[in-house]
């Protein structure tokens, strides 16, 4: 067995000016004369210029011979090449590699500034910066190694400085588990839906001011959730049972969410919905839209009529929480390979369990507590979180 311990030697070749056909074909020939691997590789060009970056493991030995060699070619085809040759020891290089990205509707020069000092404030390092999206969003990749820190650490301390600059920004692990199964559940109302649906019912039961005031506060968290529930559902005793129809057809989706789930799909993950709503009401349109999981609570229904009351336990915070869980548990993928995404103080849990837990168009206390936030009204910018072409 190798020992991973070994010295290697290794070589970045940096190539740099106005592009044109036949560059990376001559830098090739020239390499070719000597023993070398490609190790990565990367090209960029930006109104023109280029910027050709190649990673290579050498012998030491022919290291000199290479530069010449690269120093010639440098003449012949009027470019800058520079060469930077190191030895490393892999034993060294156990730090956690990261991707972080960063979306908004125009990042500024501080915002991309404050996230750089951020990450070597937690001695990380970026390897790699590059735009992944430029409509309607601007979306860029950063990829670090960091050493000693845990990905919900440096989740924290990367939401205080997106917060403060107003930018949607993400921490989740680099490598092929990005691109791994992964299980996404979203909070319904207000979230997958533009409205809370309790209080759609209660303006047809003459209710909505009163019931409109008890969901305000069990969102921002002054209220329990399940007290709140059941203090509002009370209040719609008696509604005729047709009334639900009518209610679901003034549901309206959030801007991006047929896209997001519809591409998330494509992508071989699943999408579920978790909801402190009710499955009366909201239940055709999560099977139209071919969701893979979803819960919610139950209104009780007897001679036509709403009775003020809900059948089994309430769809809680913590309720919200196990549900990731259960649908993490059967779909085989681990809990670090789920998303949540709510907008309430009820869907907090869910959100800090998950390992990529986001506030979308969120309550100040749990934008404050997510690692994660979208602060703008299209839903589809969970994809390029996730590193998904929207």
């Amino acid at each position: 067995m190798p020992n991973k311990n070994v010295p290697k030697f290794s070589g970045l070749i940096l190539v740099s000016g106005q592009d044109r056909p036949g560059i990376t074909q001559r830098l090739m020939q020239t390499l070719s004369q000597f023993t070398i691997k490609i190790i990565d590789i990367e090209q960029l060009v930006i109104r023109d210029r280029l910027l050709l970056t190649v990673l290579i493991s050498l012998d030491p030995d022919h290291a000199q011979a290479i530069s010449d060699d690269l120093a010639l070619l440098q003449d012949e085809i009027g470019l800058d090449i520079a060469v930077d040759f190191v030895q490393h020891d892999d034993a060294k290089t156990g730090a956690e590699t990261l991707r972080v990205v960063m979306v908004g509707d125009g990042i500024k020069p501080t915002g991309l500034a404050s996230v750089a000092s951020e990450i070597a404030s937690l001695g990380g390092n970026i390897t790699a910066i590059k735009r992944t999206a430029t409509l309607p969003n601007i979306a860029i990749e950063l990829d670090l190694t960091i050493p000693n820190e845990s990905i919900k650490s440096v989740q924290r301390a990367l939401a205080t400085v997106a917060v403060k600059h107003r930018i949607d920004l993400a921490v989740e692990p680099g490598g092929l588990s990005r691109a791994a199964k992964r299980i996404i559940l979203l909070d319904m109302d207000s979230t997958l839906i533009q409205q809370e649906v309790i209080d759609l019912l209660a303006q047809h039961a003459g209710k909505a001011e009163v019931v409109s005031q008890i969901t305000t506060k069990a969102m921002t968290g002054e209220l329990d959730f399940t007290q709140a529930l059941v203090q509002r559902v009370q209040l719609l005793a008696g509604l005729d049972s047709t009334v639900l129809e009518k209610v679901r057809q003034e549901i309206t989706l959030t801007p991006g969410a047929e896209r997001l789930i519809e591409r998330l799909h494509e992508q071989g993950h699943k999408v579920g919905v978790v909801s402190g709503g009710f499955i009366n009401v909201i239940e055709p349109l999560l099977k139209s839209l071919k969701l893979d999981f979803y819960r919610a609570n139950i209104l009780e229904i007897k001679g036509g009529k709403l009775t003020g009351a809900v059948i089994g336990q309430v769809v809680d915070r913590k309720a919200k929480a196990d549900a990731l869980s259960e649908f993490a548990k059967s779909e085989n993928v681990s809990m670090n390979q789920t998303v949540a995404v709510g907008d309430g103080a009820n869907d907090l849990d869910m959100i800090e369990s998950a390992g990529l837990g986001v506030a979308f168009n969120a309550k100040p206390k749990v934008a404050a507590a997510a690692a994660t936030t979208i602060s703008n009204n299209d839903l589809s910018t969970l994809l390029l979180l996730m590193g998904i072409s929207s």
